[in-house]
């Protein structure tokens, strides 16, 4: 005899549990009759209006307080990522212009203006990587 393999090896048993569990509240449900449905009917609109109650004057002032910081974190936040765009775009022309000037030296001593031009470059990336790492929370 050859043994098959079953997924749910207690479907069976739990297909009789349950048709017993449904057979037996049958005729108490059956037997309440009226009274339960009023009853689940008082029970039901109890419940509703709670659910779907309009705002009142608080829950309006709360959206709206939220809604004017996600507006203010917007505008801050796109105005702090312009600010940033300008000053990388500010970046790289200064170090374009350096990369330049150094080309034109062709192995000569490198002058100290260059060197404080350079400085001044690694100052603002710096500064670039540090404002975008800056984290500003949602309240």
């Amino acid at each position: 005899m050859q043994m098959r393999y079953s997924p749910w090896p207690g479907r069976r048993a739990t297909f009789a549990c349950g048709a017993l569990l449904f057979a037996a509240g049958l005729p108490a449900a059956l037997g309440a009759g009226q009274n339960s449905i009023s009853n689940s009917t008082k029970r039901d609109t109890l419940l509703l209006p709670a659910a779907n109650h309009l705002p009142d004057v608080n829950d309006q002032m709360l959206l709206s307080q939220q809604k004017q910081r996600k507006q203010n974190f917007d505008a801050v936040n796109a105005l702090r990522r312009k600010q940033i765009d300008d000053d990388a775009q500010k970046v790289l022309i200064l170090a374009n212009d350096l990369k330049e000037k150094l080309r034109l030296l062709e192995g000569k001593p490198v002058p100290d203006q260059l060197l404080r031009e350079a400085a001044v470059i690694e100052l603002l990336a710096h500064d670039i990587q540090t404002r975008m790492t800056v984290i500003v929370g949602k309240d």
